[in-house]
């Protein structure tokens, strides 16, 4: 699967890349992922990506033809493989539809091979981007990020560990196994402050039912 991240702070996205599951699933050749910067598709001398919004308002707005001119030189790419590409086009924006496992999940069953993310910045996007090119607008929860590039990340993350063998384990799910937001290492006691912190019994016991009863309630 090949992930396309549209950004105006591309040194905000590059050192995530190189790093664990992503970084080894880029290695593996799993996944690849290639950052693209508006910047360099502007026709003004100051390479300006933004102005000022059509009926008043604060701040500033992403303009249409950087980001236009960037999604084109994407599709252009995925048009000279031989293999003929499936395009997903999703815009970052608080206002959209909330990203989940789910959503993760019907990525990888429509066997899409191309993933477009172009990331707010400012107030937000000229709305004629995603007419243009049919793209979704999606939220990672319901609040306001200063850009798209840290929501750009997480769906790269979760959707990149479902891609088969980036994992190496696809039971390393955890939300396709019984697993539990309470987790417990060596030593089986710890002590701190003059009181014993100790390993939950049923954990200690290796009767596999009792555990995974244990998990399921823990994870309420």
């Amino acid at each position: 699967m090949n992930f396309h991240i549209i950004t105006i702070f591309p040194e905000v996205v590059q050192p995530y890349l190189s790093t664990g599951v992503i970084g080894r699933g880029i290695i593996k050749k799993k996944i690849a992922v290639s950052v693209y910067n508006p910047r360099d598709y502007t026709k003004n001398k100051h390479k300006k990506v933004d102005d000022i919004p059509y009926g008043g308002g604060p701040g500033m707005i992403m303009a249409v033809d950087p980001i236009v001119l960037a999604v084109k030189k994407v599709q252009q790419k995925i048009a000279r493989r031989k293999i003929k590409g499936k395009i997903k086009i999703i815009m970052t924006s608080p206002g959209g539809k909330e990203f989940s496992n789910t959503y993760a999940d019907k990525i990888i069953k429509n066997k899409y091979t191309d993933i477009i993310i172009i990331c707010g910045r400012y107030e937000g996007i000229d709305a004629r981007v995603k007419k243009i090119f049919k793209a979704e607008d999606i939220s990672i929860g319901n609040y306001v990020l200063t850009g798209g590039e840290l929501p750009a990340m997480v769906m790269l993350d979760v959707i990149a560990r479902r891609v088969p063998d980036v994992l190496g384990n696809m039971s390393s799910i955890e939300e396709s196994r019984v697993s539990s937001h309470e987790m417990y290492t060596r030593p089986e006691v710890y002590e701190c402050g003059g009181k014993k912190y100790r390993v939950p019994k049923v954990l200690l016991s290796g009767h596999h039912k009792n555990i995974e009863e244990w998990k399921r309630g823990s994870k309420k």
